[in-house]
């Protein structure tokens, strides 16, 4: 692999790799073959899954397992027969065709009702969960063992570069629809500081002008979009705030030289992470925003304790050493004669439901398009309306006044 004048790979190289796991070039390894069920293998989609599965999945190669991606599109088909451990990234696969040697283990990063709330959790060797609240979720419906396995970072590909930084705001998080929390805290800010949103879906966002909002970012250019502004607002979605469930985009974004604002507290104490500011309101926010910009010492000390913290034990290459007995153990049990002819009937309706589901997705573009529209509309309705009375204000305002001058007059004479 080629190295940067440091001696390190470089972000090209970490990419290189990555595509060679999604081709499947580095299947076979001396400790056993880990396969990870995600929903993309395209980088430029934006699936979270994806890039947290890669990450591991090259912590794990570097520690000697081979390691390979298997795709939605292909959960109606049998998985290899040679797998020794496949990794479901997301609650909606049902894994009635993984190959029955294959020893299953879940990782539940988010979405933690959801996955408690499987009827087949006995299917499992394991379940690794993201934070210690939703370890405690998953232990109350599930007799086997529960792990803290939370997100970490590529330190190798997360690294500072050597650009200007900017005392404004930048976040990263994608707009899927659902509102985001994020949205009127940033724009609070924007009153006062430069606000920069990457994200896809930009389109169907109506925004306050002072939020330059822009398309969504190659994951492999985010190193230097987190090099170039002093804060990051990270957002977490109501189902993983709920359960403490940090995005890697933390562990990222600190990595890389820059100071996160997160809108969770929960299961920050457990990585070691407390100090990582936290706001609830947009003034939060602001406030949060405007102290760092007013003491970049005292910004620069808490990034580098933060900094220290995340990369001494929150890189991949510290998740695949920890995970190195558990695996082995997974690995060397032996696998199931058969997945149940219920769960493989499960899967192929599954698979059924999310083909329709796919012939509809230009339905779902039209509703976030009407969605935009409709709060455009709102927008220039709301300002017609303000003018609208303005005017009659005016109006009344203005006819109003000679007979104000009268009575003014008249009460000057009886005086």
């Amino acid at each position: 692999m080629r190295e940067d004048d440091t001696g390190a790979p470089s972000v090209v190289d970490v990419r290189a790799l990555y595509g060679e796991i999604i081709q499947g070039l580095h299947r076979d390894g001396r400790r056993g073959r880990v396969l990870f069920c995600v929903s993309s293998d395209e980088l430029a989609e934006g699936k979270g899954d994806l890039y947290v599965a890669l990450g591991l999945a090259r912590g794990l190669l570097a520690d000697g397992w081979g390691v390979s991606l298997w795709t939605i599109d292909h959960a109606g088909e049998q998985t290899p027969s040679d797998i020794d451990i496949a990794v479901l990234m997301i609650e909606s696969w049902v894994p009635g065709l993984i190959h029955p040697h294959s020893k299953l283990i879940a990782w539940v990063r988010n979405w933690t009702d959801e996955w408690a709330g499987l009827p087949y959790l006995d299917e499992f060797a394991e379940i690794w969960c993201s934070s210690g609240a939703s370890a405690a979720a998953m232990a109350a419906v599930y007799s086997g063992e529960v792990r803290v396995v939370p997100l970490a970072t590529d330190p190798e590909l997360f690294a500072p570069v050597e650009v200007p930084r900017s005392a404004g705001v930048v976040t990263t998080v994608n707009y899927w629809g659902v509102p985001r929390g994020v949205q009127p805290a940033l724009e609070r800010v924007a009153a006062d500081f430069p606000v920069v949103w990457y994200g896809v879906n930009s389109a169907f966002l109506t925004l306050a002008d002072g939020i330059d909002h822009r398309n969504a970012i190659d994951y492999f250019s985010l190193p230097e979009v987190y090099s170039r502004w002093d804060i990051v607002v990270d957002d977490l979605i109501p189902a993983a705030a709920r359960y403490g469930n940090q995005n890697s985009r933390l562990f990222d974004a600190v990595a890389c030289g820059a100071l996160v604002i997160t809108n969770e507290a929960s299961g920050l104490v457990e990585l070691g992470l407390d100090e990582v500011p936290v706001y609830e309101t947009p003034d939060d926010l602001l406030a949060l925003v405007r102290r760092f910009a007013e003491n970049p010492d005292e910004r620069e000390a808490l990034l580098q304790r933060l900094r220290e913290v995340t990369l001494r034990e929150h890189s991949w290459s510290a998740r695949a050493r920890m995970l190195r007995p558990a695996l082995e153990r997974v690995a060397g049990r032996a696998g199931a004669d058969g997945r149940s002819a219920i769960l493989v009937w499960a899967t192929r309706l599954r698979e059924q439901m999310r083909s329709d589901r796919r012939e509809h997705d230009d339905y779902a573009a039209m509703y976030f398009a009407a969605s935009r529209d409709a709060q455009e509309a709102h927008a220039e309705l709301s300002s017609l309306k303000a003018a609208h009375n303005q005017r009659l204000y005016r109006i009344v305002a203005g006819a109003a006044r000679p007979v104000i001058l009268i009575r003014r007059r008249l009460r000057a004479k009886r005086d």
